[in-house]
């Protein structure tokens, strides 16, 4: 995809996203109803005798989403409208717009709108009912694998804005990843963080969020013991490496498989924290971890492959959020590997190409076959794949110009960086898009 292309695929998104607002169906939302809640217990007991009960919710996923409207309603999502929000930053710092950052703005107040009460500080989670492996958690339980998109967020509106409002919200938000999560020990110096306040998981992408989060949060913030809490989260994550440079989704029992999103977050989320660090082993441990992902993740014709090792049989071939973080790490990783960055640019140009729809959403996931699913979420995978896009034109700008989990000490792009985006994203060019008063409907 050249330059010139990606403002158009990013134009086209942003029109249909005006037209839709950011209020949405989400992928798990008729998996929050009574009978599905109860069908899913059933099937993680006894898969034999859960699968006919489940079966009729698979099958209207898969042939026909749209009737979800019949038992869900559209809502709003943490991760998806703080991904909004860092594409519009992202924007913003490109072409100087101030009707970008008019709509990070909104983003942010909409958040706050819907933040959970009481806990330590902010934080985030579905407004759905999850069944899952280790039991039923309920909605509005803040999660780790949501809040940090909130906090990098509001770290990124205090960057560009330099209002200490942003900045105390964001320090809020640390301090529920520091003080209501759960550790567990799991080894010389080492604890994996939970998932959320109610339980005691141990799963990997989670862990690396937490410790991401604590590691800026105490450079910001000037927090020695977040940094101690840090540090033995990452030790979890480097000990949890397998031989071949892989990772499971859990080290609990509840996910021995190895999938591709979820490697991708725990590949980015170390690179980020090392940018702070410096450490020898967190480089090497991305430097076995992306060989393995390179290898064993993707297609021969060099397109995302779900999964290294499956949890279960299944008909996806194509999952578009796959697309999204491997365009996002390319572009994390455009200094240190850049092969990952030339392979980012690539799967941009097969995005646009193939799988952006005429209205301007993106397609969600091929299933074998070929048989397209169509029906759009703003949680998964619209909002990462716009905030992909922004990321990689980002990288584009140079050295200095991502900016992904922004370092405390790196807040603005140099002026000649931004004259020269400006070139390609002329203030008009592209409309920022979250209408004022987008509500669910």
């Amino acid at each position: 995809m050249t330059e010139s292309e990606l403002p158009v695929t990013l134009k086209r998104f942003l029109a249909w996203l005006n037209r839709k607002g950011s209020a949405s169906y989400d992928p798990y939302d008729i998996w929050g109803t009574r009978y599905s809640l109860w069908a899913r217990r059933v099937y993680y007991r006894s898969s034999l005798l859960g699968l006919p009960l489940i079966a009729p919710l698979l099958l209207i996923e898969i042939l026909c989403p749209s009737l979800r409207k019949l038992f869900a309603k559209k809502d709003r999502f943490a991760t998806a409208d703080a991904q909004l929000l860092l594409g519009h930053l992202n924007l913003h710092r490109l072409t100087g717009s101030p009707e970008f950052l008019k709509k990070a703005r909104q983003l942010g107040e909409d958040l706050l709108g819907y933040s959970i009460p009481g806990y330590s500080g902010h934080g985030w989670g579905y407004p759905f009912d999850w069944q899952n492996q280790r039991g039923m958690w309920p909605r509005k339980t803040p999660f780790i694998t949501c809040t940090p998109y909130c906090y990098e967020a509001f770290c990124g509106l205090f960057q560009i804005t330099g209002e200490d409002r942003y900045r105390e919200i964001a320090e809020s938000i640390a301090t529920f990843v520091f003080t209501d999560l759960h550790d567990t020990p799991t080894g010389q110096g080492a604890a994996a963080a939970s998932y959320s306040p109610i339980d005691h998981s141990q799963v990997i992408n989670a862990t690396a969020y937490r410790a991401w989060v604590l590691v800026d949060a105490a450079e910001r913030f000037g927090r020695a013991d977040w940094q101690a809490k840090a540090e033995k989260n990452i030790a979890f994550v480097l000990q949890s490496q397998r031989p071949d440079g892989s990772w499971f989704y859990a080290m609990d029992g509840h996910g021995n498989y190895i999938d591709h999103f979820h490697t991708c977050f725990v590949l980015k989320k170390l690179h980020i924290i090392n940018r702070q660090l410096q450490r020898q082993d967190i480089r090497a441990a991305v430097s076995r971890g992306y060989e393995f992902y390179r290898r064993e993740l993707f297609f021969a014709n060099r397109l995302p492959k779900m999964f290294a090792l499956k949890p279960r049989i299944g008909i996806v071939r194509h999952e578009m959020y796959d697309f999204a973080e491997a365009i996002t790490l390319g572009a994390v990783l455009q200094k240190e590997i850049p092969e990952a960055f030339r392979h980012a640019e690539e799967l941009a140009a097969v995005l646009g190409s193939r799988y952006q729809l005429p209205d301007g959403h993106f397609v969600t996931r091929v299933y074998s076959g070929g048989w397209h699913h169509t029906f759009p979420f703003i949680r998964w995978p619209q909002s990462q794949l716009f905030f992909a896009l922004t990321n990689l034109e980002m990288a584009k700008s140079g050295p200095s110009g991502s900016g992904i989990a922004t370092p405390p000490s790196r807040n603005r792009l140099p002026e000649q960086t931004k004259e020269a985006a400006s070139a390609r994203f002329p203030a008009g060019g592209l409309r920022a898009s979250v209408p004022a008063s987008a509500s669910v409907q």
